[in-house]
């Protein structure tokens, strides 16, 4: 990475107004349209006085007065989706970009601006302790360890199927709970049990001694099951994003998504015991690896500040 281009930068913020369409009625409906012309004109004067060299977005509603703000300019425009369905306003906003980036290659189409880039994850989740892991817990390698979580917010359907079936997962598994914040505090006598509201710098010793791993289907945690190569069972939330997403790695052979049909320790037991399965995993889940895709989005990016017109095609 050419990293002249980032010497001496000063990150700077800056607010404008912005609306959402809403898919069921609501008045705000017909007020926010007014704060989008207020941010376009917003993101148009801010645009003007700094002038960038490209304008990545991530998506979201408040993304939509800047984009069409930097076509109008003339200012590149590069787009990244996260999930295997490209949402509403990336959907709007790919008019106006010149490249797209995407985490799932199905999302690639036909379209010539689309870049299989992957999922950008946070690279400390790589570099966690076994010993530092085992101390956070009190386990040990005896058993093999399952994380059980829902997110950063974690999930209260989750929360009830481990629960009602403790003890069964306790005699085969050492688990490690992330309960989220809204069950702070959370106790429970079991043995070969931990819990934790939430964890942030840890999370990577948990990594680290985690030998399989039962969340939600948001991309960022996806992709970082993918990198550390975990077996998993995926239990998504009703939304499309996380259904095709789920349904995506399962199909990939690089998760099981739960139904609820399934006994959720009878499903975790079965895929621990089948090795093939595992193996099969594992490898799945290398193939759908990008752990550098921040460094690529990067470069690709610098490569458009400093007036490539073209990208190479990625694998």
């Amino acid at each position: 990475m050419d990293r002249n281009l980032l010497r001496g930068s000063s990150l700077r913020v800056f607010r404008i107004f912005s609306g959402k369409w809403r898919r069921y009625f609501s008045w705000q409906n017909f007020i926010d349209p007014v704060f989008i012309l207020l941010g376009f004109f917003q993101s148009l004067g801010i645009l003007i006085l700094h002038r960038p060299q490209v304008v990545f977005s991530k998506g979201g509603y408040v993304s939509l007065p800047v984009t069409f703000a930097a076509f109008l300019l003339r200012i590149p425009v590069i787009l990244h989706e996260s999930d295997r369905r490209m949402g509403m306003a990336n959907r709007m906003a790919s008019r106006f970009a010149r490249f797209i980036f995407v985490a799932f290659p199905q999302l690639k189409a036909k379209n010539k601006k689309i870049r299989v880039t992957g999922n950008p994850i946070r690279s400390e989740v790589l570099e966690g302790e076994v010993k530092t892991g085992y101390q956070l817990t009190g386990f040990d390698s005896k058993k093999p360890v399952l994380l059980v979580w829902g997110g950063s917010q974690g999930a209260q359907q989750i929360n009830d199927l481990l629960m009602a079936d403790l003890e069964r997962f306790t005699s085969f598994f050492q688990v490690v709970h992330i309960t989220g914040q809204a069950h702070l505090g959370q106790k429970h006598p079991a043995h070969s049990y931990k819990s934790f509201s939430y964890l942030k710098e840890d999370l990577k010793h948990v990594y680290a001694i985690t030998d399989m791993v039962i969340g939600r289907a948001g991309a960022n945690s996806l992709f970082e099951i993918a990198a550390l190569k975990k077996p998993n069972i995926i239990i998504p939330l009703a939304n499309l994003d996380q259904q095709k997403n789920a349904a995506y790695f399962e199909q990939k052979k690089a998760g099981l998504v739960y139904q609820k049909t399934d006994n959720l320790f009878d499903l975790a037991r079965d895929l621990w015991q089948n090795e093939a399965l595992k193996k099969e995993m594992k490898i799945a889940l290398e193939h759908l690896s990008k752990p550098h895709a921040a460094e690529t989005i990067a470069e690709l990016i610098l490569s458009i500040a400093k007036g490539q017109k073209t990208l190479p095609k990625l694998t």
